[in-house]
């Protein structure tokens, strides 16, 4: 089985031109939670009802530069037109419902290995970035203040997406002009997000401010790269929402990119949630300011130690 590949090992791949001026890249991201089965207009207006808090949350998406992006959204469309669908959306192709009703098996799996080797094909110039958090976990563990410090889970997870963007570029050998800008799926959390996003750029004692540009939402009925965005957040909120639940599954699907493309994950487990407390806590920053740097790993022990675990969660799958 082919091993994940770090970032920060491949990290020069996304732009090895010699001559070149500012590089920009831009990361693509999207959301996926677990909504509530047994939400109705009946439940969504009874103001005695409990809200339901999801289990999983997980913002993940794709960092390219823009040629790359410009050569993976015309292959995306070109797939979205061969098979008379107007995008793709990962919920609807996995259930078979939606524009996608009536296919076959076969035909989903087709059109799902088509997007795949266009990810696959661009190999170490395009990188997954994803972090996840059991909510659940979050609201027992972190305190109010603390909440309010790190904010709601799409918030810290989207924050702590671009933290580790920005330190893996500043660590990872980028020169010092070389800036990522954000385009993220509209969602109700989309202006904090962006607000954020620039208050961390404005934040100059924060040591990797500088390789923020701009942040801006979007459809991703429009951008093609968004879809694939979609596509990544699926796999990660199912892998981190199953090994919530005890079946520790990887898909075939984000399987197929360790070896090919760059792949960084972080998820706010029990343990990462403990080590975080006391920080998030006794911030003295502003509502939503608290960010976590993530110290820089090992690479290789960490690749190895990933690729042990998705071998474990695979040889368990199967025994079920």
């Amino acid at each position: 089985m082919r091993r994940p590949i770090s970032t920060r090992e491949h990290i020069r791949t996304l732009c090895p031109g010699r001559f070149r001026l500012m590089a920009l890249f831009k990361f693509y991201c999207d959301e996926s939670y677990d909504s509530d089965p047994h939400q109705d207009e009946s439940r969504l207006f009874d103001p005695t009802a409990k809200p339901h808090v999801p289990q999983t949350f997980a913002v993940a998406g794709f960092i390219a530069p823009e040629n790359v992006w410009e050569r993976v959204e015309r292959r995306w469309n070109n797939a979205n037109r061969f098979f008379k669908v107007s995008r793709f959306h990962a919920a609807n192709v996995n259930a078979r419902d939606g524009e996608y009703e009536g296919w076959k098996k076969g035909k989903r799996n087709r059109y799902v290995r088509r997007l795949l080797r266009i990810l696959t094909d661009q190999r170490l110039q395009l990188h997954a970035f994803a972090c996840g958090m059991f909510a659940r976990d979050y609201e027992r563990i972190i305190s109010e203040k603390g909440r309010e410090n790190f904010g709601p889970p799409y918030i810290a997870c989207f924050k702590s997406c671009v933290s580790m963007l920005a330190q893996q570029m500043e660590l990872g050998g980028f020169p010092e002009e070389d800036k990522f800008s954000v385009v993220l799926d509209r969602n109700e959390w989309e202006l904090e997000a962006v607000k954020i996003f620039y208050d961390l750029k404005d934040t100059t004692e924060w040591p990797f401010h500088s390789r923020l540009e701009t942040c801006a939402p979007g459809s991703s009925a429009e951008i093609a790269a968004l879809q694939t965005a979609d596509l990544i957040t699926y796999d990660t909120f199912k892998l981190l929402h199953g090994k919530h639940r005890g079946i520790e599954n990887v898909c075939r699907s984000l399987e197929s990119m360790f070896g090919r493309n760059g792949f960084y994950g972080v998820y706010f487990e029990q343990d990462t949630l403990n080590r975080i407390k006391e920080a998030a806590e006794n911030s003295s920053c502003l509502r939503g300011k608290f960010v976590v740097n993530f110290p820089p790993p090992d690479t290789t022990e960490a690749a190895e130690k990933y690729r042990r675990q998705v071998s474990e969660w695979r040889e368990r799958a199967k025994k079920r």
